[in-house]
């Protein structure tokens, strides 16, 4: 990776810290949970149950990451009971703020976690499937949250513009991959 897309991640984690955190914690709509139920019937048979034992809470605003699922079990215990079919014990999701006002986002990460949650620990082609199927991932133009953190991402990087070398056109970076041609003179860049 070349050292325009060097993130610093000390001031990216700066400026999520100071989201505020909502008092109410989140709560799965009764529209995600009975798209979650009909489009994993096969897969997951018991994941109603599971949706209604959930605990859902808030990650700390300090946190990089947008949601998390967490068990009571180590890992070692997991597998046995994923593997003897036996309840995984309490589980509780945690989702950043951020996210509170990006229902796509929010809903899109949500069932990522549920997923794992119900024993889809890996991040494999099934999970991200359904993951997709039940609440696809917003594009860019459809997340302010997605759009804000790239915004934050490139303004962490030591490039904050690019310019041709053929014409000395400058403009203003806006893409995390720097950009193959200049948009004014269409030569390749370096």
């Amino acid at each position: 990776m070349d050292s325009s897309n060097k993130i610093d991640l000390e001031k990216f984690a700066n400026y999520m810290k100071n989201i505020p955190i909502p008092e109410d914690p989140p709560i799965i709509s009764n529209e995600l949970k009975e798209k979650i139920v009909n489009s994993t019937k096969e897969e997951l048979p018991k994941i109603s149950i599971l949706i209604e034992k959930l605990e859902l809470c808030w990650l700390p605003s300090n946190d990089n990451r947008l949601g998390v699922t967490t068990f009571s079990g180590d890992y070692n215990e997991l597998y046995r009971k994923k593997r003897l079919n036996l309840p995984l014990g309490p589980i509780k999701i945690k989702i950043h703020p951020v996210l509170i006002d990006d229902e796509k986002l929010f809903n899109h990460t949500l069932v990522h976690e549920i997923l794992h949650a119900s024993g889809m620990f890996e991040h494999s082609e099934t999970h991200d499937e359904l993951t997709n199927k039940i609440a696809p991932a917003p594009s860019l133009s459809e997340s302010l949250v997605l759009r804000y953190l790239q915004a934050i991402m490139i303004s962490t990087t030591n490039v904050l513009s690019w310019e041709c070398d053929n014409c000395n056109y400058i403009w203003t970076r806006n893409t995390f991959i720097k950009p193959n041609v200049c948009p004014k003179c269409s030569s390749l860049l370096k």
